[in-house]
């Protein structure tokens, strides 16, 4: 059996080495040059790298791409060679692509080799958020947040974090969850680091994203839900934290406090925050969520970066910044 081309392997080639291998598409946007024409600014994917290509409307691929006739998620069979662009940097020219087909596992075509994956022991880390959520107390608490795992638990330890910026990938969002609580540990345990109630933290880290699940379509697909669109993962979130804390007894200042985390950990009105945090325990939760998202970021990048390559490609949810890795020791 042929084994395919990555896109890892085929970006590390010169430039303009024809490329033939198995891809899924990430995302697609509808674009206009400056003359006019109509394109699609497309990412597509293997299991460790992904890679943009621009589709205009003289391209087949561009009819399926308009008519949702190729969704995201799918997976494809596609030819092109490498090229490099002066603003986006490493591209893949598609000459042809098709979705892929039964005869194509002879060539080597896995759906699992194209499902990027967290890049740690997800079953060991859903037993530690299982531990963080026992170790919550008053019990009211530790029911209201155990109840909604119970319920919601399958569909988080599979989802990603985000569509495209941080953790995009399956288990990106426990993956995630489970580093903040270990950040959050970490500050906490200091000597002289400010008091605070470390279960209104590791609540408020446990749920802030939980929504996510609902907020975006099962990965790999993770194209916005209709529910998604109109709540946003922090409603979402906050309708299935009233329900359990009914059923918990869980009211009065603690909930609030919960609720007013999860609020605002996004940190600023523009980056999606309802409110400001105005609590020691929610300014943590923020920063810490910065701090792990953009890590993410950076990290992917540079583990990503073609052989030989001084810099990362311009990442833009970094205000379109290149970064360099440490220097060899």
């Amino acid at each position: 059996m042929k084994r395919p081309i990555t896109l890892a392997d085929a970006l590390a080639s010169a430039a303009q080495e024809e490329w033939t291998g198995f891809v899924v598409l990430k995302s697609a946007e509808r674009r206009s040059a400056r003359n006019g024409t109509s394109f699609y600014r497309t990412t597509f994917a293997d299991a460790s790298t992904a890679v943009a290509a621009n589709i205009f409307e003289d391209r087949p691929a561009f009819r399926p791409l308009a008519t949702q006739e190729w969704k995201i998620g799918d997976h494809f069979k596609a030819a092109g060679r490498v090229t490099s662009h002066p603003q986006y940097g490493r591209q893949i020219e598609i000459s042809k692509i098709r979705p892929v087909e039964p005869r194509d596992a002879e060539e080597g075509y896995s759906p699992d080799a194209l499902m990027e994956t967290a890049p740690v022991d997800l079953e060991a880390f859903w037993a530690e958020l299982q531990a963080a959520v026992a170790a919550l107390g008053p019990e009211p608490l530790r029911a209201t947040v155990a109840g909604i795992f119970a319920e919601h638990g399958d569909a988080f330890r599979k989802s990603a974090a985000a569509k495209q910026a941080h953790h995009a990938y399956r288990g990106g969002l426990l993956q995630h969850t489970v580093m903040m609580l270990r950040e959050a540990s970490a500050l906490m345990s200091l000597p002289d680091f400010p008091p605070l109630n470390r279960s209104l933290v590791v609540a408020g880290i446990l749920l802030h994203d939980l929504g996510k699940i609902s907020e975006l379509e099962p990965y790999p697909r993770t194209e916005y839900t209709e529910e998604g669109n109109l709540l946003g993962h922090i409603q979402i979130v906050l309708q299935w934290l009233d329900a359990h804390a009914r059923a918990a007894g869980l009211t009065g200042p603690l909930l609030t406090h919960i609720k007013h985390i999860v609020l605002s950990h996004h940190g600023e009105h523009e980056f999606g925050a309802s409110i400001l945090p105005q609590t020691p325990e929610a300014l943590l939760v923020h920063i810490i969520d910065n701090l792990d998202a953009k890590m993410n970021m950076v990290s992917n990048a540079i583990a990503k970066m073609p052989e030989n390559s001084t810099t990362t490609e311009k990442l833009w949810a970094l205000d379109n910044r290149t970064f360099r890795p440490p220097p060899a020791s």
